[in-house]
């Protein structure tokens, strides 16, 4: 009996092990509550909907926190401060026009397609298509108009609860496959207060952005070198652009691409418009970050420019090497389980074979 239990045991190991890959799906919390954090000395660092311990967050100025105490009844949260993270130093040889290159594809959807903006759509969400489809498909035209092939699926996940992100890795896998982009993203608005996106500049309000990346996913790191690449370059030609980084528990299908990214277009209480008047912001980062930036391979400064040496590659190209890199050794990763698994099976077949023959003699 025992040994039939200790089969079975393994035998489900041996079937897990085939079901692990960085992008194995987690259920996002449907939470829709939103949390101040503060540092640990007690000044007030970020807001954010459904926090967790273990979350990351990464300032505007580059400085990277852990957070390591929430009070679900308050909505209050604590980030302990880990260290700066490695800004690259961006270098402007030319003005940033984009890269001459051809196949400069980007594919668009919504996980949360009810998402809405209250100032302007009178609500915060439908059931269906909401106002977060028109700030889509405005940077849908707004990265055609500098010559991007864009690509935008709108297909409906709702409803807006934990398996959403489940039924939008169908469309991702699709948008994927059948256009081979060159970078991919889900946009979302937020649920903050409206204060934390708008900030004055010249006196004009401005709506700022951010970025979040799924803990979940074996692509993190990548997605993040992605993340800090367009923070950086967004310093120097668009400073008022992103607002910052967060590093929430779910996937959200990121594992699935080399440059994958969810953006927050500002929050449901910030007017339609004002996030529109951000887009074209966007698109300029994006896309002189993705083909008119290099890296320099020993220093990794970039420099915006439309010329590569041999020293330099553009931002494109090292993320999809980083990418096909991070994907060969998850395969050796699940191989190397599997045989184990293979292997502790075959071993326990024997031994258990072996002690059936010595109970008959």
């Amino acid at each position: 009996m025992i040994r039939r239990q200790v089969f079975r045991f393994l035998l489900f190991i041996f079937i897990l092990s085939f079901c692990i890959s960085p992008n194995s799906v987690f259920a996002e919390s449907d939470l829709e509550r939103n949390y101040i954090i503060y540092t640990e000395d007690g000044y007030y660092l970020t807001e954010r909907p459904n926090v967790q311990i273990g979350d990351f967050y990464i300032s505007k100025d580059f400085k990277k926190y852990e957070i390591v105490y929430v009070d679900h009844e308050i909505c209050h949260a604590t980030a302990r401060f880990l260290y700066n993270v490695n800004k690259p130093k961006v270098d402007i040889n030319t003005l940033p026009t984009p890269i001459a290159t051809t196949d400069k594809v980007i594919c668009l959807y919504m996980t949360h397609n009810d998402e809405s903006y209250v100032p302007t759509d009178g609500t915060e969400s439908v059931y269906g298509a909401g106002g977060i489809h028109d700030v889509a498909n405005y940077f849908a035209n707004t990265l055609r108009n500098r010559g991007i092939e864009t690509y935008i699926d709108e297909t409906l996940h709702i409803p807006h609860d934990s398996y959403a992100y489940s039924r939008s890795k169908v469309t991702a896998n699709n948008l994927i496959k059948s256009h081979e982009p060159n970078a991919i993203f889900d946009i979302h608005r937020d649920g903050t207060s409206r204060a934390y996106y708008i900030k004055n500049v010249d006196g004009k309000e401005q709506c700022m952005i951010r970025m979040v990346i799924g803990k979940a996913n074996g692509s993190m790191e990548i997605n993040e070198q992605f993340a800090v690449y367009l923070m950086a370059v967004a310093e120097k030609i668009a400073p008022n652009l992103f607002k910052d980084i967060y590093y929430a528990s779910g996937h959200y299908n990121q594992g699935l691409h080399a440059k994958s990214l969810l953006f927050e277009m500002g929050s449901h209480m910030v007017e339609k418009e004002l996030v529109m008047q951000s887009v074209d912001d966007l698109a300029k980062v994006v896309d002189t970050a993705l083909f008119a930036t290099t890296v320099n391979s020993e220093t990794g400064n970039l420099t915006i420019n439309n010329n590569q040496t041999s020293e330099e590659v553009i931002i494109d190209k090292v993320l999809d090497d980083m990418y096909e890199e991070n994907t060969q050794n998850s395969y050796g990763y699940v191989l190397i389980i599997t045989l184990l698994s293979l292997g502790t099976i075959l071993v326990v077949a024997l031994l258990s074979s072996l002690l059936k023959k010595k109970k008959t003699k």
